[in-house]
């Protein structure tokens, strides 16, 4: 309440400041108002701008767990196709395994079976050499019971013949090794040389382990190089366009060239008859006796280098190297007896290895 008392009452100017200063005040007191809407409306903003970053942030974090999902379902697949595979690998590996211990039984069986053969073979051999030995046996004792003029009476011509070619026990079965059909071919008993490559060094089956056997046949149209006749260890292979010699086989196989020379491992060794076309030349092996021998025989002739302590496994074998030559078997034979005697002028015995 205003003062009766004017004195006591406010100046004009004192009201005059103090309504302006509730004036200003209240304009201060509005423009707070008006600000702190403003800082409202920019915190509600804010808080939607975080609210959308939020719900984006879900959104991705769902997407990565959507992926993670994924790439762990194909790594899961990627296991299950792993697994599937080294399970197939090992079937795979367990049906090798069967097939290769049913091939070693059915190796086992064939090499028991030829084993076998061999053996009965051996046994005919043993029987047949015990009866030439009683047969020469009975032959010293004839001229004790014979009469003088029987005795005196010459042997027939035709039973030297069989000595110096001694009759087949049994024909074997052969099969050429050929490495290269476009080099070489097989026509009935006849081996011929294309006119490709430069030389064809065939082998034949079967492997020799047992009893007295010859080889043999002649060489046709090859007059310029020479051409080769020998054995081979059985562990030897020849491949195409190659000499017996080849491929580490010089310590594997004997050579009888055609001039003649016989070479194993070293130097050429003289001795042998030159071998003309169309004239036989044999390779005898007795795997009977020890050592072991090979003998070659040419027109029915011993020749004086023979081999001694050949191995137990051998393969017969000739090289040809003119063009369209052919070397032609005659015979391929277990045998009753050596033909091999020995005591030839320039005899010479070479040991193998």
């Amino acid at each position: 309440m205003i003062s009766k008392d004017y004195k006591q009452r406010p100046t004009v100017k004192a009201l005059l400041e103090s309504e302006t200063m509730q004036l200003v005040a209240m304009i201060e007191k509005s423009k707070e108002q008006k600000g702190s809407g403003q800082e409202n409306e920019q915190i509600n903003n804010k808080m939607n701008e975080l609210e959308i970053k939020v719900r984006s942030l879900e959104v991705e974090k769902e997407q990565e767990k959507q992926k993670v999902n994924i790439t762990e379902q194909e790594k899961q697949k990627e296991i299950q196709e792993k697994q599937k595979a080294q399970s197939e690998l090992e079937r795979q590996k367990r049906r090798a395994d069967t097939e290769h211990a049913e091939n070693d039984k059915l190796k086992q069986e064939k090499q028991k079976e030829l084993q076998e053969k061999q053996k009965a073979q051996s046994e005919v051999i043993r029987i047949t050499t015990e009866v030439q030995n009683l047969k020469s046996e009975l032959s010293k004792l004839r001229p004790q019971i014979t009469s003088p003029k029987e005795q005196s009476k010459p042997e027939p011509k035709v039973q030297q013949i069989q000595q110096s070619v001694p009759s087949s026990l049994s024909a074997i079965t052969y099969q050429s090794i050929i490495s290269n059909p476009d080099h070489v071919k097989q026509q009935k008993n006849k081996i011929i040389r294309t006119n490709k490559g430069s030389r064809s060094t065939v082998a034949f089956d079967p492997i020799i382990t047992s009893g007295i056997v010859r080889f043999g046949g002649f060489y046709e149209k090859h007059p310029d190089v020479n051409f080769i006749i020998g054995i081979a260890d059985s562990s030897a292979v020849f491949g195409s366009n190659e000499g017996p010699w080849s491929s580490e086989n010089d310590k594997k196989t004997v050579r009888y060239w055609q001039d003649g020379n016989l070479q194993h491992i070293g130097d050429f060794i003289k001795g042998n008859s030159l071998i003309e076309e169309n004239k036989t030349v044999a390779v005898e092996v007795n795997m009977n006796i020890r050592p072991r021998t090979l003998t070659f025989f040419y027109d029915n002739q011993e020749q004086p280098v023979s081999v001694i302590n050949i191995p137990s496994s051998i393969r017969f074998y000739n090289s040809l190297w003119d063009n369209n030559s052919s070397f032609t078997i005659t015979e391929f034979s277990n045998v009753q007896y050596s033909s091999a005697k020995g005591g030839i002028k320039g005899q010479r015995i070479v040991e193998w290895g």
